[in-house]
């Protein structure tokens, strides 16, 4: 799934759950998932994203594909932003 991401060249990696599953199943990293996005590509990653809205309006207008944006707020020391996100269809 990363070299996928990284030949995409994707800005967001976001689900509508946690992105690594428990337990990782890889020796000695508990979330290889966030280690290899986060630090190792500087990939964002948005878990637990409501998308429930952006399926249905995407069915309502037949429209697969959309601009998701968002705002993440920068805390100093911080792991984790609330934000915001608007679909654009």
């Amino acid at each position: 799934m990363l070299p996928w991401l990284r030949a995409r060249d994707v800005s967001l990696l976001g689900s509508d759950a946690v992105n690594d599953v428990q337990p990782s199943g890889v020796k000695g990293i508990n979330r290889p998932i966030h280690q290899l996005t986060q630090v190792n590509m500087g990939l964002p990653i948005a878990d637990n994203v409501y998308l429930e809205d952006a399926a249905l309006e995407a069915a309502r207008l037949k429209r697969w594909e959309f601009m998701f944006t968002l705002h993440i707020y920068q805390i100093q020391g911080g792991t984790a932003s609330p934000f915001n996100g608007l679909a654009t269809f």
